[in-house]
């Protein structure tokens, strides 16, 4: 797979997926979905658009902040 170009959403209808930030490797679930990857400014540029969402249940994507697109 490409590397991901991957945009912020401000609401989470507008996302492919919904994300939250874990603090261990172990914890990661789906993280190939967006790592490795780039963090773009313009959602026309993605090709995957994320939404962080506050807690763990509710995201299909857990990643670490280091492997998190910069």
């Amino acid at each position: 797979m490409a590397e991901a170009r991957v945009f912020i959403t401000k609401f989470s209808n507008e996302a492919q997926f919904r994300v939250f930030l874990v603090d261990y490797e172990s914890q990661e679930k789906n993280a190939q979905l967006i790592s490795p990857g780039k963090l773009v400014q313009y959602a026309s540029e993605a090709n995957v658009r994320v939404f962080i969402v506050n807690y763990e249940n509710e995201a299909q994507i857990k990643i670490t902040r280091g492997h998190f697109p910069k």
